[in-house]
């Protein structure tokens, strides 16, 4: 996939040292957003937490925009400024680099859906090292409570910054943390699913 090259270029270019900072690529996580996206339209916002590269691309930015951003580039989709973690686009609220963040600013934008009864959906995306976040669950609670457009999607790679799940989470069925809402399993290496 064109997600995959990116990742595999950004990879030797951080390596070669053409990357600066950080470079949180999303190796392994590409059916996430390629799937998710055959079901949502372009209006649909998302936001993501950083490993943002290939929601940014399946978000309209070219490959070249991407990897300009992560050289530091003024023709980058942040104009060289946000690097790997804040890559932004029409109604692609890009990565945060606080862990969890994006969650309540998910259904914060969710919140503005409903009240400007827009017929969309807010994705909002984590990692299950923020699974374990209060500010998670808070977000989960008032989501529920106001009947936001909100769905919540835990990309699980199985580590939260080398700390493996089973070590961080006392439940790693992260699907069903929130009692009150519904959640389903997906196996996020499968597009189809």
């Amino acid at each position: 996939s064109i997600i995959r090259h990116l990742e595999t270029a950004a990879s030797m270019m951080y390596g070669a040292k053409q990357i600066r900072g950080f470079c949180h690529l999303c190796l392994g996580q590409e059916a996430c957003a390629v799937g998710m996206e055959a079901g949502m339209t372009l209006d649909d916002p998302v936001i993501t937490a950083y490993r943002a590269h290939g929601w940014t691309y399946t978000r309209g930015v070219s490959p070249l925009g991407i990897l300009a951003e992560l050289t530091g580039r003024a023709s980058g989709c942040a104009e060289g400024k946000g690097g790997s973690m804040h890559m932004y686009n029409y109604n692609f609220f890009g990565g945060n680099g606080i862990v969890g963040a994006q969650v309540p600013l998910g259904a914060g934008i969710a919140l503005k859906l409903k009240y400007m009864k827009e017929q969309k959906v807010c994705v909002a995306l984590y990692g299950d090292g923020a699974s374990n976040q209060g500010q998670v669950f808070e977000a989960f609670n008032m989501a529920h409570l106001w009947k936001l457009p909100c769905i919540f999607v835990c990309e699980n790679n199985h580590y939260g910054m080398g700390t493996s799940a089973e070590r961080s989470s006392a439940s790693t069925d992260y699907y069903s943390r929130g009692d009150y809402m519904p959640g389903l399993r997906v196996d996020g290496q499968d597009v189809l699913a």
